[in-house]
């Protein structure tokens, strides 16, 4: 954490748990070929309250180099194949949890992200979208992959166990959690998710934490510096 003085770590620590919040999901949305949901699965960290869901609020990207890992996981993509960090290597990657039965935040977000990509034209093959669902047991790799190809055809929907979904989320300090089903049905659960943005850069370094609100050109931009 060379260069950073104690303050700024406690800032930035404050900023982590601020844009790492989640955001309670109606389940009504859920896919019709949902697989039956577990009990209730907690990864402890930043968490959001629902009044905050989709309200615009003021913010920046935040420098995060020193802060937290670099990038580093283990999970299974489409075609039910392992993708790892390496994968990734010499891109800049732009990395949101999610699920892909949420109403509202998730797909604003992709959405966003996209125009990101696309803003940058032929450097577009140079930036990887990574969605991580914190739904594995309704999020099948098939149901990810139609899901994050729907806002741009070179997004990767990752999934995986439930352990391998927690050691990630906590690596990074985000905050999850599935609760028990509220009705006789399996699939009529709800779920609460981090809402922020990771961007890497092509070695895999953390370099800027960003609100799902923030601007798509405050997103390019940082993108664009990481680029060179």
């Amino acid at each position: 954490m060379s260069g950073f003085s104690i303050p700024a770590a406690l800032a930035l620590g404050t900023v982590i748990a601020a844009l790492a919040q989640p955001v309670l999901a109606s389940p009504a949305a859920a896919t019709p070929d949902a697989i039956p949901a577990p009990g209730a699965v907690a990864v402890q960290g930043a968490t959001d309250t629902p009044s905050t869901a989709g309200k615009a609020t003021t913010t920046s990207i935040h420098r995060i180099r020193g802060f937290l890992p670099d990038l580093r996981f283990s999970l299974i993509g489409p075609n039910g194949k392992t993708v790892t960090h390496e994968t990734l290597r010499n891109k800049v990657v732009l990395l949101f949890f999610g699920y892909a039965s949420c109403p509202d935040i998730c797909p604003t977000t992709m959405a966003q992200l996209s125009m990101v990509v696309e803003s940058l034209g032929d450097r577009a093959d140079e930036v990887q979208i990574v969605f991580i669902s914190v739904d594995p047991h309704r999020d099948t790799p098939e149901i990810l992959n139609a899901y994050v190809s729907a806002f741009n055809d070179h997004a990767i929907g990752l999934t995986g166990s439930e352990k391998q979904i927690a050691d990630v989320a906590r690596r990074y300090r985000v905050a999850y959690q599935i609760e028990a089903p509220a009705t006789d049905d399996p699939d009529d659960y709800e779920v609460t998710h981090a809402r922020g943005v990771y961007i890497f850069d092509q070695k895999g370094r953390a370099r800027f934490l960003a609100s799902d609100s923030e601007s798509m050109e405050s997103l390019a931009q940082s993108v664009r510096e990481l680029l060179g």
